[in-house]
């Protein structure tokens, strides 16, 4: 729950299992411990000084009844967060006269060396910080994700104490990066080799190398067509970085389409690459019938995995291209790409080449783009609505309800299309920022009301969770009333029951679409899994909070 942001939930059931009375368990301290940390770091004033204080006091516990770094060093943080420097810088000297344990190897000893370089920054020692940090790395060199949780714990002292964070760059993780590129054309006219000198598979891998090298890429997300994916990917692999493909469709559509027409080399370049990758995505597990929205949409789910990515590492996401300067002739190719990217403001490398103008994409299939459109929905119900008796009813619709009527129709920009029923509401909107702003909107307002006043249950929490993805536009031939539908509502309405009451939870295409184009006003961590069911596969979701 808490990972989910709805940490108030959390913290009522910890307190409800009777976690808070344990003294004898490390992890129920140490969990009660950050359920009140992450309470203070999210608020401000007077209520940021109690619950650090209160934080502080669990971790010390903690300390004081099983010893370790962790919680010495994490009081002295809260102590610090609590507004009380000069204590915190204390309890860190205290934490840094520990021996450390014996025999530690690993990510153990990854953690007692960050600790301790936590620690040397709260006493001010920076430098001794910088070295421990060295040290903490040269134990678990590829612990990338344990890095990045002490990198953000740094970060965030950095803040607080007036520090320039700039001396964390060494110590990141390698960079995420989006890769695109031309396909080669059926008729082989104007490939890629044109714009530099020698043939595509030298000049234009060479420059693939360059960049991968260079930008220290260890992490990339892309397509895998004939051309200039390839190459990046081969470039990647050979480098060591995890390549992480992305496909508009399924396999055997998108070889089809995408990669035989060029070649059995091209195939057996493909399938070498697609055996080394460390995940795929598919955008669509349908075969390709002739709307180019879905290339779009694959690289725009690409893009967000890898500023997802980054961000859960910590590290820098780039986009590098393969371009040759003409515009799209449709709703997909590589300078919608980069001018997508480019709305988020983050790097882009581009290798340049040189060709004619492409003629207009042609692939088999059927158009239906007229009866499509990608759109960000929302499904919304209330966790405990079926155990109210009859007579709370009237309540439940009058405010509950009414309610969230309020909040939608006040929104500045509204939804295109509601469906409601029972406790239950179907949102959909133009852009994944309106459905976000919708959903913090609706818990806000649902958190705001006095439920035991109304004679309601305090436990009636709402839970919404959402999806990015192209839908079908059309009517309801029972009702003649406009109606959206396709797979990717039913991946909207799938995750939804999986979402801890309180919190918004989201789809990855919808996190990465709302993390690369408006990262300055929500965030989406990575919560697990929900539960497969109905045929229906396990997919992640992310929680969606204000920035």
């Amino acid at each position: 729950m808490a990972r989910a942001g709805a940490v108030d939930f959390a913290r009522a059931e910890y307190v409800r299992l009777g976690l808070d009375r344990v003294d004898d368990d490390p992890d129920a301290i140490a969990l009660g411990a950050r359920l009140l940390k992450d309470v203070a770091l999210a608020a401000r004033g007077p209520r940021r000084t109690a619950f650090a204080r209160a934080s502080t006091r669990r971790y010390h516990a903690l300390f004081q009844r099983f010893g370790g770094l962790y919680g010495a060093v994490n009081a002295a943080t809260m102590t610090l967060v609590a507004g009380d420097r000069a204590g915190g810088q204390a309890l860190a000297a205290a934490a840094l006269r520990s021996p450390p344990p014996p025999g530690l190897t690993g990510e153990a000893a990854y953690y007692e060396a960050a600790s301790r370089a936590e620690a040397w920054f709260l006493t001010g020692e920076l430098d001794a910080a910088r070295a421990t940090m060295v040290e903490a790395l040269a134990r678990a060199p590829r612990a990338f994700a344990a890095h990045a949780s002490t990198l953000r714990q740094l970060e965030m002292l950095c803040r607080e104490t007036g520090v320039d964070p700039t001396w964390l760059a060494a110590f990141r993780p390698p960079v995420c990066a989006h890769f695109t590129g031309h396909i080669l054309d059926a008729s082989r006219e104007g490939a890629l080799s044109g714009g530099l000198s020698g043939g595509l598979d030298s000049s234009l891998r060479g420059e693939a190398d360059r960049l991968v090298r260079e930008q220290g890429i260890g992490f990339a997300y892309g397509g895998l067509a004939a051309g200039a994916d390839i190459v990046f990917a081969e470039a990647l692999l050979e480098a060591g970085a995890e390549l992480h493909l992305v496909l508009p469709v399924n396999l055997e559509s998108f070889v089809a389409v995408s990669v035989a027409p060029f070649g059995t080399n091209w195939v057996e370049r493909f399938e070498r690459c697609f055996a080394q990758a460390a995940s795929v995505r598919y955008a669509s597990q349908d075969p390709y019938v002739g709307d180019e929205q879905v290339f779009a949409y694959a690289s725009q789910i690409a893009m967000g995995c890898a500023v997802l990515r980054a961000q859960t590492l910590a590290t820098e996401a780039i986009q590098v291209a393969v371009w040759d300067g003409h515009a799209a002739l449709g709703p997909a190719g590589v300078a919608v790409d980069l001018a997508y990217w480019a709305k988020g403001g983050r790097r882009q490398e581009v290798i340049p080449v040189r060709r004619p103008p492409p003629p207009p994409v042609s692939r088999p299939g059927a158009d239906i783009s007229a009866s499509r459109a990608t759109k960000a929905m929302l499904f919304a119900d209330v966790k405990g609505f079926g155990s109210l008796r009859d007579d709370q009813i009237p309540a439940f619709f009058e405010t509950v309800m009414g309610r969230m009527a309020k909040v939608v129709e006040g929104l500045d920009a509204g939804p295109r299309h509601v469906e409601t029923w029972g406790d239950g509401l179907f949102l959909v909107f133009d852009h994944p920022i309106e459905a976000a702003v919708a959903a913090l909107a609706l818990q806000e307002a649902h958190r705001a009301l006095d439920l035991r006043a109304l004679g309601l249950p305090r436990g009636l929490g709402l839970r919404i969770g959402g999806h990015y993805g192209p839908v079908h536009l059309g009517a309801n031939p029972l009702t003649k009333a406009p109606a959206v539908i396709g797979a990717h509502v039913v991946v909207a309405a799938r995750i939804e029951p999986d979402v801890a009451p309180g919190s918004a939870c989201v789809s990855e295409a919808l996190a990465g679409a709302l993390a690369t184009l408006h990262g300055d006003r929500v965030r989406c961590g990575y919560v697990g899994r929900t539960q497969g069911r109905k045929g229906f596969p396990a997919t992640p979701i992310f929680n969606l909070t204000r920035a």
